[in-house]
């Protein structure tokens, strides 16, 4: 990753907290000091993987009932996910400048406010270039979260319960996921193009409140290198 190391390196992990146990269980991550983590984690998984398949699974639907045809309706899909692409190289580079708790709350607040006001458009062909920007811009700012969401995860745990941390906030992301199709064709269905945007608003504000309870959010690279030497004199004295 472009450090010039010794050949006879060794790596060590400094986590205090780090479990003994050579095989990690699900008591490890709601043990007392990950708890608050760990259901803080499966909740923004679960509610922002479900908003995110409520994106890619119903936007077709929205689009066509709102008088696209087809072929255009699946271009504003494709649009949403070409924002997604750029949410995920954007979202990471936000959290190296300024920490994962600023970057993630930051574009948690911006998609919700983005659900808004496509709540309050009028959703009608041909597509106007505000409806499209904000698109794009919400398949980001979802896709951003999500995306990222994983690294934030692999960094609330240490490498021995890694794994089994990372995997149950996933498992219950994927649940979200299978539910997403019910609760946006509910959404659709009670309040048209209208409700379903005001869905992802609301589903994206739970989110925000699940990422502002972690405690152990990604501190910002500049902080974590002036740290760096700070440790390495505590372990020299």
């Amino acid at each position: 990753m472009g450090h010039n190391l010794p050949a006879d390196v060794t790596y060590v992990d400094n986590d205090g907290n780090a479990a003994t146990s050579s095989k990690a269980t699900l008591g490890d991550i709601f043990a007392p000091a990950y708890l608050r983590d760990t259901l803080a984690l499966c909740a923004s998984f679960f509610f922002c993987l479900m908003v995110n398949y409520i994106g890619i699974l119903l936007i077709p639907v929205v689009f066509t009932q709102s008088g696209f045809e087809r072929p255009a309706a699946n271009r504003v899909l494709e649009l949403f996910n070409y924002g997604g692409v750029a949410g995920a190289i954007i979202g990471a580079f936000f959290i190296k400048r300024m920490g994962s708790r600023v970057a993630m709350l930051g574009m948690s607040v911006m998609a919700v406010v983005v659900g808004l006001a496509l709540a309050r458009m009028t959703v009608s062909a041909p597509a106007s270039f505000m409806l499209m920007t904000l698109m794009i811009l919400g398949g980001a700012l979802l896709n951003g979260v999500q995306t990222t969401m994983y690294a934030l995860a692999a960094h609330v745990y240490p490498t021995a319960i890694r794994a089994t941390g990372v995997g149950t906030a996933v498992g219950f992301g994927r649940i979200g996921g299978v539910l997403s199709p019910s609760v946006g064709q509910w959404a659709l269905d009670s309040g048209g193009a209208s409700g379903y945007f005001r869905i992802i608003a609301v589903t994206m504000s739970v989110a925000f409140v699940a990422l502002a309870a972690v405690k152990r959010h990604i501190p910002r690279v500049s902080a974590v290198t002036a740290a760096r030497p700070v440790a390495a004199a505590q372990r020299a004295n």
